[in-house]
């Protein structure tokens, strides 16, 4: 029997098992690492589960700076930043910049839609 269980989903993980104090345990560790939390610990029937960031998925390394009405998205590879940059896309906005490497790191601009983008029609 499986005492904790960890599924990778999407940029995140799910720590899951039957005992509470292996999952808290699981997640701490993922915390002692970088990880944030997403969802405590809670039960949820017999089993007691966790969410936290996947350190593992390059696009959750990816950081983002604000500009001004811009955000700079800067990442470990082309990948991870395009990865990012579709994440902000489905929200809204566009790709003022597109990903460039610059002494081993990618960066890439981004301008979020709505109220920033009243700029653009003057």
């Amino acid at each position: 029997m499986d005492r904790v269980k960890t599924v990778r989903m999407g940029g995140n993980l799910l720590i899951s098992g039957a005992d509470k104090a292996v999952v808290e345990a699981a997640l701490a560790a993922q915390v002692e690492q970088g990880a944030k939390v997403v969802s405590p610990v809670h039960q949820l029937g017999v089993r007691w589960m966790a969410t936290c960031e996947d350190l593992s998925d390059p696009v959750q390394r990816c950081e983002l700076i604000r500009m001004g009405a811009q955000m700079m998205v800067k990442g470990p590879s082309r990948d991870a930043v395009r990865g990012k940059l579709e994440e902000l896309l489905a929200k809204g906005g566009k790709v003022t910049s597109d990903p460039r490497e610059n002494s081993g790191v990618w960066v890439a601009v981004y301008q979020p839609g709505g109220k920033a983008d009243a700029y653009d029609r003057w």
